[in-house]
């Protein structure tokens, strides 16, 4: 998948992502030199926990290392 457009507090626009049947997500951010990966083997496919909590890591990443370049 690529994005199209801008992930607010996140992923760039022209990043890669995937999610997988157990709520596996990647992400690889080319343009600010970052990827991420998040495992569970939880069910049902975008379980509204699991894609929760992959969205605040991801936010977490982001704001970290934007944190840490001030």
């Amino acid at each position: 998948m690529i994005n199209s457009e801008p992930v607010p507090g996140g992923r760039s626009q022209g990043s890669l992502a995937w999610a997988g049947l157990h709520n596996t997500y990647f992400w690889i951010d080319r343009d600010r030199g970052i990827c991420g990966v998040f495992l569970t083997q939880l069910l049902p496919f975008f379980d509204e926990e699991a894609v929760a909590s992959f969205r605040q890591f991801e936010l977490g990443v982001y704001s970290l290392l934007d944190g840490a370049r001030e």
